[in-house]
């Protein structure tokens, strides 16, 4: 019974952390997605200046 109990607590530690590390993998790739949302914002204000610029 020893045995089993301690493959119970191993895999539940594993299921644990693998649950913790996707995650931050998804969290991390959530903050680069709003990182290029956010480049993306700048370049269209930065065109549309020039645009602005360039009729007066």
């Amino acid at each position: 019974m020893g045995f089993y109990f301690y493959l119970t607590i191993v895999i539940a530690i594993s299921l644990i952390y693998y649950g913790y590390v996707k995650k931050k993998d998804n969290e991390l790739k959530m903050k680069e997605i709003e990182l290029e949302e956010k480049k993306l914002e700048l370049e269209m204000k930065k065109l549309d200046q020039d645009k602005t610029n360039t009729f007066l």
